[in-house]
């Protein structure tokens, strides 16, 4: 707790006095009424403020203030509650993989302040984990198609995060959180003037040694049973632990705001290897460090808006130690390796982006976006270190060998490649009439690499009577090939360089009732349909698999919810979902085809606030050549009770699981008992206002 301690005074001694937010909309959402609630304002579905009521998409929106009460500590926390979603843990690294509506993690895109933040070869990056709650001011959610908005990626879903210093922070504020698995966190966060300028920043330390779970039996145990091998490390455990900084500050003056984010994790155990081994070794690390120049004025002339915008990303992975692909004394074909199957891996991209896009409103009842940027990646450092496979001239390497370097060659696991992406996108919202509007729009993206994408998009809103919102929706949407399908061989596949995006569409029915003022109902149908599946495939004459487009997946679902306030401090929330994808053999394996979701939150005195939510996991399928059973269904609990009844201070305690469920995540057969999930853990919480 030593370095947490220095950190908190290192703040309290610069201190100066803060300023309150200008933003009066994004409030403590448990203090609103449900009427209030549907009022919210978010701009995900359009890019422009709309009610969250009528916004022409599945949106949903949860702020800082409603992600305290569940004393949720990751953005993947956060996730969890909201319909739709299922956040699968991967045995490596327990990377939370994402996904919307039975679709795979590939078909969400994640946002920071409306940027992606994924790269060129991993998608979210080859350590993400998540995003830590004490920078996030809100998360803007669309469940459905959104490249007609915002590209690639936007298959199935987006998530937009939005941090604190996004806008003007509203007080300043330190905390210090500690629990289960020797977690450590501390953070602040201030809002001040200099010179002119509203100032605010956020920063945080965090580190834990994770959960560790058993693994009884790993891959290379299954080699051993055939073999006659005594190389595996199971039984044993899967370390799991990892640091994280992050710093975020911004400088807004009239129109002009200029941020900057940067975030590190360091120490990142990954517990696993891809192909299921248990990997002691490896300690890997990367960063991320975003600057933008933003500009908005909602009157720059009589009948525009206009926004535009300029970033700069840098992206860095390093393996450390590591990859212990296989454990000291693995033995293939060529021979025996002492010290292990060790693939060392370096990174690094650079991303700038700008956009410049107008809103017009000289037409009476339309307020139309026109719109276009241009987005330049460039992966230009990678380095490559392996004792197995071949050298950089493609000569075997003798098993049992040292490091030899293959950056630079056709056996590296990436090229040193670019990108260049332009688009341009319209969008028009009609007021038809007081109960009708129409929402129109069309985005059209060229990749140097792979050509073409052009994606429509359309919303009818009708306000059918004083209770009842009728929404009908229609969007196209793609995911553009990343390097390593496009350029990078690995041990088992191909790359493919003549590939195609994928695509998908999706038809959507969304009805939302409010029996009276204390209970709100809503439901959502969709038709989703995938096409164009990048995926590697077996090919005559060839020893590893290709990627290729081929084939395609159609779910139907319906997601059901329900919010009930019997009492003024006393709220319910629950929602059901339930998805029928077919047997093609591109759908998500291990995904479960029904999901429930309770939460409640009970002001039971004053100053203080009870918070229950209980997830239910279906049950998830195999594969039909895996003999396991089905994994089982599963309920996760978590409970967190506050006070804020001391002048400036605030405490809370939480228990995650809090009935020591013995929750497991699908894994392939390699370890044949699946992923033990954390069991109970608790974290205790303060804060400290100025």
């Amino acid at each position: 707790m030593k370095y947490l301690v220095n950190y908190l005074a290192l703040f309290t001694l610069f201190h100066i006095p803060f300023v309150y937010s200008k933003d009066k909309q994004i409030n403590n959402l448990l203090g609103m009424s449900l009427e209030e609630l549907m009022n919210v304002e978010t701009s995900i579905s359009t890019n422009s403020k709309q009610k969250l009521s009528t916004a022409p998409a599945a949106v949903t929106l949860i702020t800082a203030e409603d992600i305290k009460a569940t004393g949720a500590t990751n953005l993947a926390d956060i996730l969890k509650a909201v319909p739709g979603i299922y956040v699968r843990y991967n045995h490596f690294g327990l990377r939370p993989l994402i996904g919307f509506r039975g679709s795979n993690s590939k078909q969400t895109l994640v946002m920071i302040n409306g940027s992606s933040v994924g790269d060129l070869m991993w998608r979210l990056g080859i350590f993400w984990k998540g995003l830590p709650v004490n920078m996030i001011e809100r998360v803007e959610i669309i469940r459905g198609p959104g490249s007609a908005l915002f590209g690639t990626d936007a298959s199935a879903g987006v998530i937009n995060v939005i941090t604190k210093t996004a806008g003007i922070i509203s007080r300043a504020e330190v905390g210090l959180r500690s629990g289960s698995f020797n977690t450590q966190t501390a953070w602040m966060e201030y809002g001040g003037q200099w010179n002119g300028f509203d100032v605010a920043m956020t920063a945080g330390l965090f580190r834990t040694d994770g959960h560790d779970p058993l693994i009884a039996s790993d891959a290379q145990s299954r080699r051993d049973r055939t073999s006659g091998s005594h190389a595996s490390l199971a039984p044993g455990v899967a370390q799991f632990g990892w640091k994280n900084n992050d710093l975020h500050l911004s400088l807004t003056r009239k129109h002009w705001r200029l941020q900057a984010d940067y975030m590190q994790h360091d120490d990142l155990e990954i517990g696993l290897t891809g192909a299921g081994a248990l990997d002691p070794v490896t300690k890997g690390k990367d960063s991320y460090l975003e600057l933008g120049l933003f500009y908005e004025n909602e009157q720059f002339d009589k009948n525009w808006g206009l926004e535009t915008e300029i970033r700069y990303r840098r992206v860095a992975y390093s393996s450390g130690d590591g990859f212990q692909e296989w454990p000291p004394g693995f033995s293939d074909s060529k021979g025996t390796y002492p010290d292990g199957v060790l693939n060392h891996m370096e990174s690094a991209e650079h991303r700038l982006n700008t956009e410049v896009s107008g809103l017009y409103h000289g037409i009476k009842n339309h307020a139309i976006r026109l719109g276009g940027g241009y987005s330049w990646h460039d992966l230009y450092y990678v380095k490559h270190l392996v004792n197995f496979g071949n050298d950089a001239n493609g000569t075997p390497l003798p098993a049992g060998g040292s490091l030899v370097d293959i950056s630079n060659s056709a056996y590296a696991f990436a090229p040193e490649k670019t990108r260049s992406i332009y688009y341009l996108f319209l969008q028009d919202v009609w007021r038809i009439s007081d109960d009708w509007e129409l929402t129109a729009g069309l985005r059209y993206d060229y990749y140097s690499d792979f050509g073409n994408a052009l994606n429509p998009r359309f919303a009818l809103v009708w306000q059918t009577n004083n209770k009842l919102t009728t929404k009908l929706m229609y969007g196209q949407a793609f995911r553009a090939p990343g390097f390593q399908e496009l350029f990078a061989e690995t041990s088992f596949t191909l790359p493919n360089s003549e590939l195609d995006p994928e695509h998908s569409e999706t038809w959507e029915l969304s009805l939302a009732y409010a029996l009276n003022k204390n209970i709100h109902l809503g439901m959502n149908l969709y038709h989703f349909k995938q096409s164009d599946f990048i995926s590697a495939h077996s090919i005559p004459g060839l020893s590893k698999r290709k990627y290729q487009n081929s084939g395609e997946h159609i779910i139907h679902g319906v997601e059901l919810e329900a919010w009930w306030q019997p009492l003024e401090n006393l709220r319910l929330t629950v929602n059901y979902n339930y998805r029928d994808p077919d047997e093609s053999p591109f759908r998500a394996i291990g995904t479960p085809k029904q999901l429930a979701y309770f939460r409640t939150d009970w002001r039971f005195l004053p100053h203080w606030n009870w918070n229950m939510q209980s997830n239910w996991i279906g049950t998830r399928n195999r594969r039909a050549n895996d003999q396991r059973a089905d994994l089982d269904a599963y309920w996760n609990t978590d409970t967190t009770l506050r006070y804020h009844g001391i002048n400036k201070w605030e405490f809370s305690v939480s228990a995650r699981n809090l009935f020591n469920v013995d929750g497991r995540e699908y894994t392939g057969a390699s370890i044949p008992d699946d992923l033990p999930l954390p069991g109970r853990s608790f974290h205790a919480e303060m804060r400290y206002r100025f």
